[in-house]
């Protein structure tokens, strides 16, 4: 009996963590399970499950996640910088540029890093600016000059870190180093909010007064057409009176004519007679 228990149950501890397999229920010669079952109401918890806590409690005192949760395959900084869109509201560069202004304004200030996160966020930012480090055109550093070996060493450590995982990684440490930097965030992300809404609104308010002027324009164009077409309707009419006034005029003149002569020939008969 105590070799089948001993079977039933194996634990493992790597670094201090207790591996151990999810518990399994087995039937005894009397039907009944070798595990004891936990009491009615509670679940039973495994070390996954504790480790799972464990780490949820762990991030929570970090402070706001900086990306979203590792996929299993590799998560590239072009990745990283669009969950960066999405959760801070700047792209990286922009985060970045954000994150250094607050680190050389505030330093010593509203924060204060240990020695070891300021020489990895100095390292970053040579890293980011110049690239790996070069032993042979670093500049020699004295002996006894301890905080400019631990800077060439910190940076040195950073090796072929691109300048995107470089910007990536200052503003992780940061987050991490000042609760105050996502505050600091978030301030500017209102700020480009509201100068965006105030973009947008002055657009609109361009586009409405651009259509408003077309709309002006068309009207003034519509009434100097409907203008021009009365003042040539009117012309014509008048012309065609005038027209009309000679022709009765002519058709006058032509009756007198014709009646003077009309007179003139009866006047000639009855002189003749």
């Amino acid at each position: 009996m105590a070799g089948v228990l001993s079977a039933e149950r194996l634990e493992v501890s790597i670094d201090g963590l207790t591996l151990s397999p999810d518990p399994e229920e087995r039937p005894s010669a009397e039907g009944a399970p070798l595990v004891p079952q936990p009491p009615a109401g509670s679940e039973p918890e495994s070390a996954s499950e504790r480790r799972r806590e464990a780490g949820e409690k762990e991030a929570a005192a970090e402070g706001p996640a900086l990306v979203a949760p590792p996929a299993p395959t590799r998560v590239t900084a072009a990745d990283d910088s669009l969950c960066l869109e999405e959760f801070w509201g700047f792209g990286l560069e922009e985060l970045y540029t954000l994150a250094l202004r607050f680190f050389k304004d505030k330093d010593g200030k509203a924060f204060h890093p240990t020695y070891e996160e300021k020489l990895k966020l100095v390292a970053l930012y040579k890293q980011v600016l110049w690239g790996p480090c070069n032993p042979d055109t670093y500049p020699e550093v004295g002996f006894f000059d301890v905080l400019g070996n631990d800077r060439r060493k910190e940076w040195a450590a950073l090796g072929n870190l691109s300048k995107e995982d470089a910007m990536l990684e200052f503003v992780k440490l940061l987050n991490r180093c000042c609760y105050l930097f996502s505050t600091y965030v978030t301030s500017h992300k209102i700020e480009k909010q509201e100068q965006e809404k105030r973009r947008k609104e002055e657009e609109e308010q361009r586009r409405r007064e651009k259509e408003e002027r077309e709309r002006l324009q068309r009207e003034e164009e519509k009434r100097i057409q409907e203008e021009s077409e009365r003042l040539k309707r009117e012309a014509e009419e008048r012309r065609r009176i005038e027209e009309e006034k000679l022709r009765l005029e002519q058709q006058k003149q032509h009756y007198r004519s014709s009646k003077k002569q009309q007179q003139l020939e009866h006047l000639c008969l009855q002189h003749q007679r």
